[in-house]
């Protein structure tokens, strides 16, 4: 289906998606921190878990290998926090969903109507990752079999800085073309949950086929939307680092230990990934709400639904 296919309603700007997002999401902060909170926590828990296990192995002489038996354990906490965390993102964005098309819902009748769907949205993340493992092994191959060719032909003209320089400029525009597939591939799954919490009778494939579907023509619109918002993150990530650093050197200040010691340095990453969380717990919702706006402008403009965005100032 084309891009001027049909008559679009309620067409929304790159810039009013970026502050709809923004708007939504303050003006209903509390409940979407709320969620924000579970879903980081779910995925942090199995890392949390991990972390006695450096301590163990330095300052006692249990055998490693007992810890392998172990794996297969973590291996499926790690699938159920993960499927945990991945619903509690999708009731966010079903709620800003909701939002736009004034139908809105309270966190209990999103998290009512999903979570009997977890699993499903497990399978559409897991199907995903697969597809970007395929594709990135398929290209680390072809850049590396290139990367051989290019460096072969380099050392048998090395003689010739001309040849030397054309092969070089012939990598760097190809390794360009690859990145810009991989984003423009990454983009068209953008909304892959968004159908799945929105939508009736969606599988985990179809909700991958509606997303390619429903981001056809409109790539680089949405990458300029996430541009946008990157740039919107930018202060927070700026602050984080900030803080970090502060309570890095109060650590350092304080406590009686080699820098270098290895409960010292852990100590440090768990508060590094501390804060790493919080931020996440801050831009979570900002994320989602900005995936939902997209996911209903795309159908707007792709369907001509009769949903009328709510009369804000956006």
């Amino acid at each position: 289906m084309s891009e001027n296919s049909t008559t679009p309603i309620e067409l929304l700007t790159v810039g009013n998606i970026v502050s709809a997002g923004m708007r939504i999401y303050r003006d209903h902060f509390q409940p979407y921190f709320g969620v924000a909170i579970r879903a980081t926590l779910w995925s942090f828990l199995p890392f949390f878990a991990l972390i006695p296990i450096p301590l163990i192995l330095i300052y006692s002489q249990a055998n490693t290998s007992s810890f392998l038996l172990l794996i297969p354990v973590w291996l499926l906490l790690f699938i159920y926090c993960s499927a945990k965390s991945i619903v509690n993102n999708a009731i966010i964005a079903r709620l800003v969903f909701g939002e736009l098309a004034n139908q809105p819902e309270t966190v209990r009748e999103a998290s009512r109507i999903l979570k009997p769907k977890m699993w499903t949205f497990f399978l559409a993340f897991f199907l995903l990752s697969l597809i970007g493992i395929g594709i990135w092994l398929i290209l680390s191959i072809f850049m590396g079999i290139l990367g051989g060719i290019i460096a072969g032909m380099a050392n048998a003209g090395q003689q010739n800085v001309g040849t030397i320089v054309v092969l070089a400029l012939i990598g760097i525009v190809i390794f360009i073309i690859a990145l810009v597939f991989i984003i423009r591939l990454l983009i068209r799954f953008f909304v892959f949950d968004l159908p799945l919490a929105v939508e009736e009778n969606i599988t985990a494939t179809k909700t991958l086929g509606r997303s390619w579907e429903l981001t056809k023509g409109y790539v680089w619109r949405i990458f300029v939307v996430l541009f946008i918002a990157t740039l919107v993150t930018i202060p927070i990530g700026i602050i984080v680092q900030i803080i970090a650093g502060i309570l890095e050197n109060i650590l350092k200040a304080t406590i009686p230990a080699n820098p270098t010691d290895a409960s010292f340095q852990l100590l440090l990453f768990i508060m590094g990934y501390s804060i790493g969380l919080l931020s996440n717990v801050f831009l979570l919702p900002f994320w989602q709400a900005i995936k939902a706006v997209v996911y209903y402008d795309l159908r707007t403009r792709r369907e001509g639904m009769g949903l009328q965005l709510r009369k804000q100032d956006i």
